[in-house]
């Protein structure tokens, strides 16, 4: 799949994103506790393997997706049983 080329570039620009918000707002005071900063608090605690286990299960999520909206789409003119075939061999790529 070509997609998969592009991940390792995608993961290491998600976890660079994500370690650089985190860092602006863990040096700033943030009174507010909200699921963001939570989550930012957690993301911060992890190691770096950790990081790329969850960037890697992101983008496996998304890709899986795309494949199956794009598959739908064109089931409008082909059937939907040949749409739901298609998007079942994606995944198992």
């Amino acid at each position: 799949m070509i997609g998969k080329g592009f991940e390792p570039l995608l993961r290491e620009a998600a976890i660079k994103a994500i370690d650089a918000v985190g860092e602006k707002l863990a040096g700033a005071e943030v009174a507010a506790d909200n699921a963001v900063t939570r989550l930012l608090h957690r993301w911060n605690a992890l190691s770096r393997g950790e990081k790329e286990n969850v960037a890697g299960i992101v983008i496996a999520t998304a890709t899986t997706a795309v494949a199956a909206l794009a598959t739908l789409k064109g089931a409008k003119k082909k059937g939907i049983k040949k749409a739901i075939k298609k998007a079942a061999k994606k995944v198992r790529r």
